[in-house]
């Protein structure tokens, strides 16, 4: 089988990764690709933006396969282009994909079909924006409501910053047109869980529940980033609270789905928060998140094909889904300096594999997110730059695994978090259990 991957980050190295293990998988295509996936995929000259290009590609080509990795294309209605001349794309058509570039339109369906998320209010003006938010209740969350890959996201204290904030969303326009309108929510407090689930347009099936970390800086301090962590299996996600998830969640989304004649096939991401009176949504997004892919790709046992067949082809009632059992992994994300802000690119990287033993590279990986090769050598072409996975028995020293590949690892100005694989656990939570 021919594959094609639209992207060019870490998830789309997991996902090429993964597709390298199935032997019914031939050949391999990335658009645009990094220098990880160029070792053994073919990359295509063809940016996420670039639709007509993508578009001629496949139909020239005609992969058997194509998964979407970032959100712009399915937004921009790459599952429908493709469809139209017979082609099994994993996401959801344009239309469904409003989920995700429209955190307006999907707080109105939330609110209209009674699935729990955080008191909000909608603005265009930035005047009515500022007026309203010195009467509401602090800390805030002030959103962009269009695509701003994970970092149209502030959490504001007092009126002051509120309003810096407000102003640099709609005034400046920091990210564009997805601050033709803002949302201003309550702050929920709680513990965050990514829920990954899989839809066929007919059944569901919840894939995983993953934690993630999407604050700069150790202990959540600092900017929104795109993620700068994750691991699992979540401990939190038992049986009760999977339950309660699909009770206030999964299925009144499938009946507004179902009411407002929206057909979803794909990945569906559920930004969850557990708070004290249960699960709310924080937001929902279209595909697989990133760096969650990282720490999911090497632990499925179940091949990702089969998956991605299940969905095109409406069978994941037939589905089995299998993990590596006993195992937990860890992800951490080596970011460069400045990010998510302004960072510099084309930092030399040194990989440095040799100095590990055996048992550290039979238990890591390392994903390349944003790298590419300039004349033979490796440098660094975004703000996130590679993604350390590692996985044990035990979490701990999947940890250990994972920040033992990190040190092998060295450029100018990089970072990382130190505390991934600890739960931040709010008081009220530690109290009910």
């Amino acid at each position: 089988m021919k594959v094609l991957i639209v992207g060019g980050g870490g998830r789309e190295h997991a996902l090429c990764w993964s597709f390298k293990k199935d032997p019914t998988v031939k050949k391999i295509f990335v658009a645009p690709g990094n220098a990880g996936t160029e070792e053994f995929c073919t990359n295509l000259p063809i940016g996420i933006y670039d639709m007509d290009n993508l578009f001629h590609w496949a139909r020239e080509n005609r992969p058997d396969l194509t998964v979407v990795g970032p959100e712009v294309p399915l937004c921009d209605g790459i599952a429908d282009k493709f469809e139209s001349i017979g082609l099994k794309i994993v996401g959801p058509k344009k239309r469904a994909a409003r989920l995700e570039g429209s955190k307006a339109w999907t707080k109105e369906l939330m609110v209209h079909y009674k699935i729990p998320t955080a008191e909000a209010r909608i603005f265009e003006n930035p005047i009515d924006a500022i007026h309203f938010s010195k009467s509401f209740h602090f800390p805030q969350v002030i959103k962009a409501d269009g695509l701003a890959s994970g970092k149209g996201v502030l959490i504001v204290h007092d009126p002051t910053q509120a309003e810096n904030s407000i102003r640099k969303l709609m005034d400046q326009k920091i990210f564009g047109a997805a601050c033709k309108k803002i949302l201003i929510e309550e702050f929920l407090e709680g513990i965050e869980l990514s829920l990954f689930v899989l839809l066929d347009g007919r059944n569901y099936r919840i894939l995983a529940a993953i934690h993630d970390y999407k604050k700069a800086f150790d202990f959540d301090k600092g900017l929104n980033t795109g993620g700068m962590g994750a691991f699992f299996p979540s401990p939190i996600f038992d049986a009760s609270l999977q339950s309660s998830i699909e009770k206030k969640i999964i299925l009144p989304l499938l009946e507004a789905f179902q009411k407002e004649q929206i057909i979803y096939k794909g990945i569906l991401y559920a930004g969850l928060m557990i708070t004290r009176f249960g699960p709310a949504v924080l937001e929902f997004n279209i595909r697989l998140g990133d760096p969650e892919a990282q720490v999911l790709m090497p632990a499925l046992q179940t091949s990702f094909m089969e998956i991605a067949q299940a969905l095109t082809e409406t069978k994941l009632e037939a589905l089995k889904i299998q993990f590596n059992e006993n195992l937990h992994y860890v992800g951490v994300v080596v970011a460069a300096q400045g990010y998510p802000e302004h960072f510099e690119i084309g930092k030399e990287i040194t990989l440095n594999e040799k100095d590990l033993t055996e048992e550290e590279r039979k238990q890591s990986l390392l994903f390349h997110s944003g790298t590419k090769k300039i004349d033979g050598r490796l440098v660094s072409s975004s703000g996130r730059v590679l993604c350390s996975v590692g996985w044990a028995q035990s979490l701990e020293e999947a940890k250990k695994m994972a920040y033992r590949r990190i040190d092998t690892i060295h450029f100018e100005g990089m970072f990382y978090r130190k505390d991934i694989g600890q739960l931040h656990v709010p008081s009220f939570f530690l109290k009910q259990v």
